[in-house]
């Protein structure tokens, strides 16, 4: 399931346990925001379209955080004329968790956090040393072989003959 909804005056597309960043919104860390223009609602193939907006159709979302985007360079120049412009921006952002898109009468039942959507891995029993496998005795290792002597002489190559020319006559 996703939705399509206005944030900020600019249309993104939501999924339920999404982070999304955003231009910054005047909200504090740890609340709850809703955001009621949603555009366009798709449950696996049934999709409802609004004009402009879908009635009763909301998305709930979490403030994680206030974020600033990657420094964007920006250079101007032209060439032979030494008119030479160097500037940077950095965009102030909001990070948002998606918790869920309610429909007319919905309401969020439980608080999906994501520190609460992590999966904890389960833990091991501990093995007592009776139900343990033993492990075998390991082989003695062969010792190693003296080099050989060598028997045999090696024979120097012999040389080949040249090709012989074909004389012309």
């Amino acid at each position: 399931m996703y939705a399509i909804v206005e944030i900020g005056g600019l249309q993104h597309k939501v999924k339920k346990a999404q982070k999304l960043y955003v231009n910054r919104l005047e909200s504090e860390e740890g609340t709850n925001l809703e955001f009621d223009k949603v555009m366009l609602v798709d449950n696996e193939g049934d999709v409802v379209v609004g004009l402009p907006f879908v009635d009763g159709t909301r998305v709930i979302a979490k403030v994680m955080g206030h974020v600033k985007d990657d420094k964007v360079h920006i250079f101007k120049h032209k060439r032979r004329k030494g008119y030479r412009r160097f500037n940077g921006h950095r965009q102030a952002l909001t990070e948002l968790f998606i918790q869920g898109i309610f429909g007319k009468g919905e309401t969020m039942k439980e608080d999906i956090a994501p520190e609460k959507r992590a999966k904890k891995a389960p833990k091991a029993e501990a093995v007592t040393a009776e139900a343990a496998p033993k492990k075998k005795a390991a082989a003695p290792k062969k010792k190693a072989a003296a080099p050989k002597a060598e028997a045999k002489e090696k024979k120097p190559a012999a040389k080949k003959a040249a090709p012989k020319k074909k004389s012309k006559e």
